[in-house]
């Protein structure tokens, strides 16, 4: 008795949701046929809610002030150091003595050139302090921000081999030879491409 009742039940659920899908093939109700009168509506109603006290503005007054960029940022420091670098590279290069100069440790070419490769050094370390988040290996070695940072270290190695190559010929033999200037070209030119691709 009980496996009738369930299968006559079965019938009349699946006749139910025949006869619902078949009266909505039938018939669809527009907004018509609902006769709501909508265009008599008073449009004082529309009219009041915009008349409604509005709610504080959230929103603080901030003065543009507040929005002015600093004048000095770490950005901004590693930027003129990078030139400053490549600037006294370019002084040195300038004043590279035409002869063996016995007195080089006292010489603008001496100076510049050491000056040179360490602001360099403090210039990749602003670099890395403040552009750590740009440089991803993933991203590949001719990444324009990977690129900076390979060619920048490499320039100021360059600086740094170039200084030491003299430094080391002078107190060996008195007088530093002019095998150091490759060095110091190479990373001259490193560090000009470095700079030149992200301006």
């Amino acid at each position: 008795m009980g496996f009738i009742f369930r299968q006559c039940f079965a019938i009349m659920l699946l006749l139910s949701f025949a006869n619902v899908s078949y009266a909505k093939d039938v018939y669809e109700p527009t907004y018509t046929d609902l006769d709501l009168n909508v265009e008599l509506l008073d449009s004082s109603l529309l009219v009041a809610d915009s008349r409604a006290p509005s709610a504080p503005s959230s929103v603080p007054n901030i003065p543009d002030s507040a929005f002015k960029k600093p004048d000095v940022t770490a950005n901004n420091v590693h930027m003129y150091l990078g030139l400053a670098s490549m600037a006294l590279g370019a002084l040195t290069a300038i004043s590279a003595p035409e002869s063996a100069d016995p007195d080089l440790l006292n010489s603008v070419h001496y100076k510049a050139g050491k000056l040179s490769w360490q602001l360099g050094a403090a210039a990749i370390g602003t670099g890395l302090w403040t552009h750590w988040d740009d440089f991803h290996i993933e991203d590949g070695l001719f990444d324009r921000d990977n690129l900076h940072v390979i060619l920048g270290t490499l320039g100021v190695i360059g600086y740094y081999l170039a200084v030491q190559s003299a430094v080391d010929e002078y107190n060996n033999i008195g007088y530093p030879s002019t095998d150091h200037s490759s060095a110091g070209v190479l990373g001259g030119s490193a560090m000009i491409t470095a700079i030149a691709i992200t301006w």
